[in-house]
């Protein structure tokens, strides 16, 4: 079949167009979130900053147990058996819900063992409870498995939108901080909304959905490692931003250790912001790669080291303007009080190279069907972190918790390589593709 042809089917057009609407999803939102993250992290302050972001970072932790990892498992049955979508979606709401219950049952416990104040209690809870209507995303599964991100796409904006305009009006009406945590409750309920409409207008209906118990225990027997491997990233990603307090409060004060993760956070999320671009080029490139994995071998090897030649070269493209301008464009975004935050965003650039490769990486991992030994990277990359951190906040604050995170990314994406035959010449290939990035070429 040539390629004319292929570009000009049917399906071709309708997964092209599925892709776009995702892509403006995430770069939609993406801004609009930024944007206001600014305006109210201006207003806030950088102290009351480092307060919201630690609750956010606690429960952020905890979340991968309101799906318990079953995202992945019912996004790919809804596929393979569409005549089961009501007892897969109702199973999957009982568990998601479930979740939602447990999370905010053990954060209770957990805030209160750990000798909280009230305030920092009620930031955590208030952001937990949103956690209660993520069974909501199950339907974002259903759309998505019909490739109709067209929907998902207006919902997420929709939602997001609301969210924004929510926040701004607190920075209107000079609310206190207690408001902002009720944000990340106002976007989920005006997310769960959206889709019951939008599942709605499609001749669908909640009320059909149908939980039984083998479904949900068939789900869970399949999703375990994904609720493994998702808190141990989580953990990886989010768990500085709890030790930066806590380890700081006992060293420096609490306001101290406020004000060091307020200028953290917001370096960190202009990190995810830029971080956002190697997971929409993996996804243009992931079906050719999976093709030439079933067509010959020697073609697979090549093109995962073209992807890995196109990763580095987005990372210089990016973190070398990163080092030399994030002090001065975190300045002129946020003023002044945030001006270390542009100094540890210029350190966060020599992490971007793990973010970067570690997407890439992403498909090998699928291709090769290697996620368990994905699973134990990841446990082993929380692990380093975490000690880490322990050792290097202390010393040299913020700043240690990114070299301890450049570390256990170091270790979790490319030592761990070099253990196994298997994962060996994965190695090689990301090697090869740094150092020859030079030598990009188009898919063959």
């Amino acid at each position: 079949m040539s390629i004319a042809s292929i570009v000009g089917s049917q399906g071709f057009r309708k997964y092209l167009h599925n892709f776009s609407w995702i892509f403006v999803d995430r770069v939609v939102r993406m801004a609009m979130v930024l944007g206001t993250t600014v305006i109210v992290s201006r207003y806030l302050g950088v102290e009351r900053i480092g307060q919201l972001n630690y609750a956010l970072a606690i429960v952020s932790i905890a979340m991968v147990f309101t799906s318990l990892g079953a995202n992945e498992v019912v996004s790919r049955d809804l596929v393979r058996h569409p005549e089961r979508r009501d007892e897969l979606m109702g199973s999957t709401f009982a568990i998601k819900l479930f979740g939602g219950v447990l999370l905010n049952i053990g954060l209770l416990l957990y805030v209160f063992l750990k000798g909280l104040d009230s305030f920092t209690i009620m930031l955590v809870m208030i952001t937990a409870s949103a956690e209660l209507l993520k069974w909501s995303t199950v339907i974002d599964n259903y759309f998505m498995a019909e490739v109709r991100g067209n929907v998902a796409a207006k919902v997420n904006i929709a939602s997001t939108v609301f969210a924004s305009g929510y926040k701004l009006l607190l920075v209107w009406m000079e609310a206190p901080l207690l408001w902002f945590a009720w944000g990340y409750f106002a976007e989920t309920i005006s997310y769960t909304i959206g889709f019951l409409w939008m599942y709605r207008r499609c001749g669908l209906h909640y009320r059909d959905w149908k939980p039984t118990w083998r479904m949900v225990r068939y789900i869970m027997d399949q999703s375990w490692p994904m609720l493994v491997y998702g808190f141990a990233l989580q953990a990886q990603l989010k768990v500085d931003q709890v030790m930066i307090k806590d380890i700081l409060s006992r060293e420096l004060g609490e306001t101290f250790a406020h004000i060091e993760l307020g200028q953290y956070s917001v370096a960190v999320k202009m990190l995810e912001a830029i971080a956002f671009l190697p997971l929409v080029v993996q996804a243009a490139v992931a079906p050719a790669i999976a093709k030439a994995r079933i067509i010959n071998l020697e073609l697979y090897h090549e093109r995962l080291t073209n992807q890995y030649r196109l990763m580095f070269c987005l990372f210089l493209v990016t973190a070398i303007p990163m080092y030399f301008l994030s002090e001065w464009v975190i300045v002129l975004l946020y003023g002044q009080e945030f001006h270390e935050a542009g100094v540890l965003l210029s350190l966060f650039a020599f992490r971007l190279i793990f973010a970067f490769m570690g997407v890439a990486k992403g498909s090998f991992i699928t291709n090769e069907g290697l996620f368990k030994f994905s699973l134990v990277t990841s446990v082993i990359g929380a692990v380093v972190n975490i000690g880490l951190n322990t050792w290097l906040i202390p010393l040299i604050g913020s700043r240690g918790a990114i070299w301890a995170s450049v570390a256990s990314f170091l270790v979790s994406i490319f030592i761990v390589d070099l253990f196994t035959e298997k994962t060996r010449i994965n190695f090689r290939l990301m090697m090869r593709g740094m150092t020859t990035f030079w030598q990009l070429r188009s898919v063959k």
